[in-house]
């Protein structure tokens, strides 16, 4: 009893050994700007809500609907919720077991089955000594308690491991809310130039039709063949066509929509078809460094947490090739009475503690190691990759919206150049110096400048969401997971 002290200030000690590599999150490095943009090094603008930058309140309602009834990130949700109930398991599996019992029961001896005289019923925790033809009660109350000691931190491993599990999923919950956001925002906004496409194309059309009727009328009078009214009506029917493909295109986004939002493919129809379409609200490109990215982009932390999972996995699987140490201990009260079940004179109690050394057959246990630490190996390149694509979704948004910058600067001037032919010619014909037919021909030629022009604005406004889904934006910091490494997380 003197070493009891000390053998248990000893086993205290070993109990604060934790095997395996303690995870510490990798360095990797980034370069210090954007090679494909210089500016400030904060982000501008609110990342967590972006697509209020359009200034459209239908997106907006289409966001908050979309984040709301979406199966994708209800299904996220609901893989959150599985993680932390198995981490809440694992957490408390090293936690002492103690049950209680209890049991009375009645026993008669038989009077012609046994032979005279006293009869041993002590066996299996009975009452002692019984009389052929005699009955008698028992009663028995009992705990019993069993615990495993954590000697080499297995336990504690596999709880790191567990935690770290449930915040990748709360990080892949937020970036299945980056990517919805960005889905309903490019949808919507193709939608919308889809729908000036095709009013661009009715106007078009009509004017085509009005062409056609005066090139007719030319062709009636001899002033021109029946090619060029064969022509023109070709013209016509390729218009046409292409708006029933752009009409489809738009119905289709429609649908898509509906889906988005967890709703019928045509919930949206009414809702949608009321809607004037304008042209897209310029967007400021928001600044930032690819630092920064580690941080924000959820897919990139979602990396970074199973990797520390995969690490704590291997202290799991090198804690099974150590001792295993258990205590056990039972505590019993049988009487044949109530009235003295309570006393010290019923107690019946047992202890043992348990060593277990392994010594041969650890192949398995070896192999499972090497196993955890291949995984390990493998979800740190995922993290490096999943880092470097993220720097490469931003180059190649950024790079986008430099060309489209510098290509509507173009069709900005093809336009108002088409607009000054446009109006040359009006006056011209009103002087008589041209004919009605170069009038019409100089308003189908800007038509078509100004259909270039609004694809360049709806490439832009595209190329924007891609900017902010690159960079993260659409999940609320608010709501982010504690840093790593804190007790209990999440």
């Amino acid at each position: 009893m003197k070493r009891g002290p000390a053998s248990l200030t000893a086993l205290m000690l070993l109990g604060a050994c934790t095997v395996g590599p303690t995870y510490v999150r990798p360095d990797i490095a980034v370069p210090p700007s954007y090679g494909a943009r210089t500016g400030d090094t904060a982000p501008s603008g609110d990342l967590a809500r972006w697509w209020t930058g359009f200034h459209d309140p239908l997106l907006d309602s289409l966001v908050a609907r979309a984040l709301a009834g979406n199966l994708d990130i209800q299904r996220a949700a609901s893989r959150v919720a599985q993680a932390r109930a198995q981490q809440g398991g694992v957490q408390h599996a090293g936690d002492p077991q103690v049950n209680a019992s209890g049991q009375g029961g009645h026993t008669r001896l038989s009077e012609n089955a046994l032979p005279p005289g006293l009869v041993n019923l002590g066996q299996g925790g009975g009452p002692g000594l019984g009389i052929p033809g005699e009955g008698f009660t028992t009663f028995q109350l009992g705990f019993d308690a069993s615990w495993e000691i954590d000697l080499f931190g297995g336990r504690r491993r596999a709880s790191e491991a567990a935690s770290a599990r449930t915040d990748a999923a709360i990080w892949s919950q937020r970036d299945a809310e980056v990517l919805l956001v960005a889905e309903v925002a490019n949808t919507y906004q193709q939608y919308c130039a889809l729908q000036r496409r095709v009013a661009m194309l009715d106007t078009r059309i009509a004017l085509g039709r009005e062409l056609l009727g005066f090139v007719k009328a030319r062709a009636d009078n001899g002033l021109t063949t029946s090619l060029d009214e064969r022509g023109q009506q070709r013209v016509i029917e390729e218009l046409s066509a292409q708006r029933e493909t752009l009409a489809a295109d738009a119905a289709a986004r429609v649908h898509a929509l509906g889906i988005l939002l967890g709703l019928a493919p045509t919930a949206l129809e009414s809702e949608l078809s009321a809607v004037q379409p304008q042209a897209p609200v310029a967007m400021e490109i928001p600044a930032g460094l690819p630092s920064e990215l580690l941080q924000r982009r959820p897919d990139v932390r979602a990396a970074e947490r199973r990797l520390a999972a995969a690490t704590a996995d291997i202290g799991v699987a090198t804690a099974d090739l150590y001792p295993k140490f258990s205590l056990t201990g039972a505590l019993q009260l049988s009487s044949r009475a109530l009235s003295n079940l309570l006393s010290t004179g019923s107690i019946m109690a047992n202890g043992a503690g348990r060593l277990s050394v392994p010594l041969l057959g650890q192949g398995g246990k070896r192999a499972t190691v090497q196993l955890r630490e291949a995984q390990a190996k493998e979800a740190l390149l995922t993290y490096q990759a999943t880092v470097l694509n993220a720097l490469k979704d931003v180059e190649d948004a950024l790079t986008r919206l430099d060309a489209d910058r510098r290509r509507t600067g173009f069709l900005r001037a093809s336009v108002a150049a088409a607009e000054d032919a446009a109006d040359t010619v009006g006056v011209r014909y009103r002087n008589g110096l041209v004919t009605y037919l170069e009038v019409l021909q100089a308003r189908d030629t800007l038509l078509s400048a100004r259909d270039a022009l609004l694809q360049a604005e709806a490439a832009t406004a595209q190329d924007m969401v891609a900017l902010y889904k690159a960079l993260g934006g659409g999940w609320d910091e608010r709501r982010a997971p504690p840093e790593e490494g804190t007790p209990n997380a999440n």
